[in-house]
């Protein structure tokens, strides 16, 4: 690894570490998803360190902008973008909706090109900090235990045995990083709060 791909690692995992970026991994045929563990410790929800199903994360997006986050999604699996970005509301478990920003790409397709792997980030734009609440939030979970799926793209930060995996994903995504954590960096210095809709994503609040 070169010292740029090592300093952008080390500014990777500082980030996802102190839940300040999401790292997400989507397996649409699976129906699953891993997001981050501090990350949805951050949001409030339980089992940090298990994938979810599809379902439980999209019935959190607000619902005006559920349809516009989904479509952002085709036009990038259909390749009629490279990249997939979308600003939406998701709903937390104890603060309410926050106001994200999400990138991603597919990264592996299988035959006629269906899409087997999506990774990507998410950054909370909201001001007001989270506040998590106990218990169990609503949705299908269970479902998605033991099922089959390679080491989450989180999970290949620092570990020295997956080195050639993590080069390959972290060099397939590397401007989405690079843009996600320069965002971050930008919310840190300025204390930027919640952004108006760009169309392409959702409302404000």
């Amino acid at each position: 690894m070169n010292l740029a791909a090592h300093r952008l690692e080390l500014r990777l995992r500082q980030a996802v570490e102190t839940g300040e970026l999401a790292l997400w991994d989507l397996r649409p045929e699976l129906e699953t998803v891993h997001y981050s563990p501090a990350w949805k410790q951050r949001l409030g929800f339980p089992d940090p360190d298990s994938p979810d199903s599809t379902h439980f994360w999209r019935c959190r997006v607000h619902p005006e902008d559920l349809a516009p986050m989904v479509e952002r999604m085709r036009e990038h699996i259909r390749g009629a973008v490279p990249t997939y970005e979308a600003r939406f509301r998701l709903r937390s478990n104890g603060s309410g909706y926050r106001l994200v920003h999400s990138r991603g790409r597919v990264i592996e397709r299988g035959p006629e090109g269906r899409p087997l792997r999506l990774v990507g980030t998410m950054i909370d734009l909201t001001e007001r900090p989270c506040t998590p609440a106990g218990g169990l939030p609503t949705g299908p979970r269970g479902a998605m235990t033991g099922s089959p799926i390679s080491t989450p793209v989180h999970r290949l930060l620092g570990d020295v045995l997956a080195a050639p995996e993590r080069e390959r994903v972290l060099a397939l995504i590397d401007d989405l990083l690079q843009a996600s954590l320069d965002q971050v960096a930008g919310l840190q210095a300025t204390g930027l709060g919640d952004q108006p809709a760009d169309g392409r994503g959702g409302a404000s609040r």
